[in-house]
């Protein structure tokens, strides 16, 4: 049976899976005890995830807990329409909800899915993992938040509440410490003191969390995706009197590990050219061939290096409390800093090699009033304002080994490149943008009657966005300058070198005579004098409006439906790839991009509330959606013309008796290009060359997504139980490129898998420890979270593997 009939088959087994679950409803619900509610503050007051008209999950600290999450990416297998990968480790993870994804890797580019913790917005997407430890619940918005939350929220919300110190003194303490493979060892706690009684609490909480990597890169003593993690965080809660209260959190998080080296596979065709020696067909244009006898989790990578990011968060939130009403400050401060040396190419030459290198300062504040009238009408209005500057220094190694010769057979159109890519050098890239966002926001709330409400939001943002600074210039392979493309091109040819149409046997003569080949060379660079200067300041002011217009109906206390017509934006962003020549802003800076949704959505919880149903149906009208567009050797942010989400979700949550329950998701998308094109990277010698793309699948948007979890306490003494968790999530086929299978794009994807999680724990009754282990991935499945294509100018295309099985032992105690 092939690897694609056995994915096949077994997801032909998740019907019978369903059907299984199912069919234990009736057996006692009647006598099942019912399910926690989960109170969330997603509509900034808080509330039951059960009452809102809102697509939400929330999970509390003790379920994040007992389904052994202790990272970000762990969040997406629960969570129906949602994607978390690691694909730059696991401090940086990339979301992606209902087919809203991260495409752009540049680090100036913010996420089209906002993450928020205690309220306080995270822009740099390496600082989005920093904060998660003594997380007290995650609650994940699925939609476009246009109205409380504002832009970059095209996709959804994520907010990651920490805990906060309870001034009765009645707060969690804990310390749970855990081993696992590849060396791998952490410890987690957090305690709290009552400074001043029932005025002033402190807590204090830490992490730390190291392992040698899973990524095996050959003939290295270190590996790839090694983590070294510490944070702390110091919390204060003031009741300064009976009706002003204050919090203040201060996180600080650094990781010195190592980045997870992409494995490159070689698609420059040897076959008929009599030249494939040892090199099984196929080379990159360095001449290697990744050797089949590597495993899926093992690179030959020369150049793989740190992967450092340093984040410290300050944030204040003062309540004043009134009887009918809530005045809120939240005010929060962020330092992120971010470096990283990729293999690009992920082999053993110097190909493509890459050191990525950011730091920002953010700061935001919020002013906002929730009523909490008695009447029928309420109200959430507020200011907002955040001022964000990101300075980038990326540095882009090229072609440190010569091209092969026989690169020139396979595709001869390459043959104008050879002579330059002989003495590329390197590529410097400074870059600082600045990002001033002002808007005025409100919710209303109707309440016609006990059953039917309404909410009407409406936000308004004035955003700026200035790149003071940029500048790039080409070094030589020892770091002597030699010239710079911006400031200072003057051919008007946005490349690094002027292609020149040359045959092979012009080729073969210019590198047997040195110096008619060094003129050669020098002449068709295009750049000028070396300087530091900044290409001219480049300024974009916009306008925009989003909100929300919605109605629920309230059947009875077990039924409720809603239905919604929203709007949502995300702000536009300057380029932050590689370019030659200066650009007017028309082309230097994605405009925003904008999604119109429609949903409809039912929520019920049934049989005594020992069974929880949500789902919801929804359109959306996606259009200027941007995506990071790679051409031979430059990189575009480009927007597409249009596309269109249809999707569908639901989730399941059924305690069956006290000692079993069940949870299941479904996600169901069907996207498409309506209008897109893109240049064709198979024939870079014609510019104007483009393909259409209309009627391809978005990136990151699988048709279909599942997952299961069972909990069952398999045995039950007076002194304490042995619990067992059964999870599974499965992901459909998926696209990594708008191109999907055209123009030599047919491998940049993802075959369907399934994920398998385990735990077994062993908690006392008196909740004063637990011993539990757990395994990820149990049945090691090989997938990729990203895929890139390289081939126009180097030749292969680049993936970046998943993580194999990982397993371990953890023991916690609570006092």
């Amino acid at each position: 049976m092939t690897q694609r009939s056995l994915q096949h088959s077994r997801f032909r087994l998740s019907p019978l899976i369903n059907a299984l679950l199912l069919s234990t409803l009736p057996l006692s619900l009647n006598a099942a005890p019912a399910l926690e509610e989960v109170l969330v503050t997603a509509q900034k007051r808080s509330e039951s995830t059960q009452d809102i008209p809102v697509a939400v999950t929330g999970l509390g600290g003790d379920m994040l807990d007992k389904l052994g999450f202790d990272n970000a990416n762990d969040i997406g297998a629960q969570v129906p329409n949602m994607q978390v990968s690691g694909a730059y480790g696991e401090v940086q993870p990339i979301f992606s909800i209902r087919g809203v994804s991260m495409s752009d890797y540049s680090s100036n580019q913010a996420s089209p899915i906002g993450v928020y913790v205690d309220e306080a917005y995270l822009g740099p997407t390496y600082s989005h993992g920093a904060s998660f430890f003594d997380v007290d619940r995650l609650e994940v918005l699925r939609g476009p938040q246009g109205t409380l939350y504002g832009k970059n929220t095209t996709g959804g919300a994520i907010n990651i509440i920490t805990r906060t110190p309870d001034i009765a003194g009645e707060g969690r303490r804990y310390l749970k410490a855990g081993v696992g493979n590849f060396n791998s060892h952490s410890i987690e706690g957090a305690t709290e003191s009552v400074l001043i009684d029932n005025t002033l609490a402190v807590r204090v909480a830490g992490s730390l969390k190291k392992s040698d990597g899973w990524m095996d890169i050959v003939g290295k003593d270190a590996n790839g995706a090694e983590t070294d993690f510490r944070g702390g965080r110091i919390a204060f809660n003031w009741l300064i009197n009976d009706r002003l209260d204050a919090v203040l959190k201060l996180t600080s998080a650094a990781n010195d590990g190592s980045s997870t080296p992409p494995k490159g596979e070689p698609r420059t065709d040897l076959r008929g050219t009599g030249t494939e020696g040892d090199s099984n067909g196929f080379i990159d244009y360095t001449g290697y061939s990744r050797p089949e006898s590597l495993g899926f989790h093992q690179v030959e990578a020369n150049a793989s290096g740190a992967l450092t990011t340093k984040t410290d968060l300050a944030v204040a939130t003062v309540n004043y409390n009134a009887d009918n009403y809530t005045l809120t400050s939240v005010t929060s401060y962020l330092n992120a800093d971010y470096y990283q040396e990729q293999d690009t190419d992920g082999g053993p030459n110097g190909l493509l090699e890459i050191i990525w290198s950011s730091d920002s300062q953010s700061y935001s504040q919020d002013l906002r009033f929730t009523s909490a009238f008695d009447g029928m009408f309420n109200i959430i209005a507020g200011v907002y304002y955040g001022f964000e500057e990101l300075y980038m220094h990326n540095t882009y190694l090229i072609y440190r080994d010569p091209p092969d010769p026989r690169v020139l057979l396979a595709k001869p159109d390459t043959a104008g490149d050879a002579p330059f890519l002989l003495v590329v050098g390197q590529v410097v890239q400074r870059m600082t943008t600045e990002k001033e966002s002002a808007a005025a926001y409100t919710q209303m709330r109707f309440d016609f009657t006990a059953n039917l409400g309404m909410d009407i939001g409406l936000r308004y943002t004035r955003d700026r966005n200035t790149m003071p600074y940029l500048n790039l210039s080409r070094y030589s392979d020892d770091g002597e300058p030699i010239g710079t493309w911006v400031p200072g091109n003057n051919t008007g040819v946005d490349n690094g070198w002027v292609r020149t149409p040359l045959t092979p046997d012009a080729l073969l003569a210019l590198v047997a005579n040195p110096q008619a080949f060094s003129a050669f060379t020098s002449a068709g660079y295009t750049h000028g004098p070396f300087t530091l200067d900044s290409a001219p300041e480049l300024d974009v002011v916009e306008s925009e409006v989003t909100g929300k217009v919605g109605l629920d109906y309230r059947f009875n206390d077990e039924w409720m439906v809603y239905t919604s017509a929203s709007r949502g934006y995300r702000a536009g962003s300057y380029n932050g790839g590689v370019y030659y020549v200066e650009r007017p802003v028309e082309t230097a800076y994605a405009a925003p991009e904008y999604i119109d949704a429609l949903e409809i959505g039912l929520k019920a919880d049934l049989f005594e509330n020992s069974v929880r149903l949500n789902m919801a149906a929804f359109s959306y009208d996606y259009t200027d959606q941007q995506f990071i567009n790679v051409v031979g050797i430059s990189n575009f942010l480009e927007n597409a013309g249009a596309s269109s989400i249809l999707g569908f979700e639901a989730e399941l949550w059924a305690r069956l008796t006290e000692r079993l329950t069940v949870q299941t998701t479904l996600g169901y998308l069907d996207t498409e290009y309506s209008e897109l094109s893109l240049a064709n990277t198979e024939t870079l010698n014609d510019p104007d060359d483009q393909v259409d793309l209309s009627g391809n699948e978005l990136i990151s948007a699988p048709k279909l997504n599942l997952s299961y979890s069972v909990d069952y306490d398999l045995l039950v003494t007076d002194h304490g139980y042995l619990s067992a968790n059964v999870n599974a999530s499965f992901q459909d086929d998926q696209w990594y490129s708008a191109y999907n299978n055209q123009n030599g794009y047919g491998e940049i994807r993802q075959d369907a898998y399934w994920l398998y999680n385990g735990r077994l724990s062993w908690y006392a009754n008196d909740g004063s420890y637990s011993v539990s282990m757990w395994g990820k991935n149990l049945l090691d499945e090989e997938y990729h979270v990203y895929a890139l294509n390289l081939q126009a100018s180097f030749g292969f295309d680049e993936y970046i593997a998943g993580e194999p099985r990982s397993y371990g032992v953890e023991v916690s105690m609570s006092f």
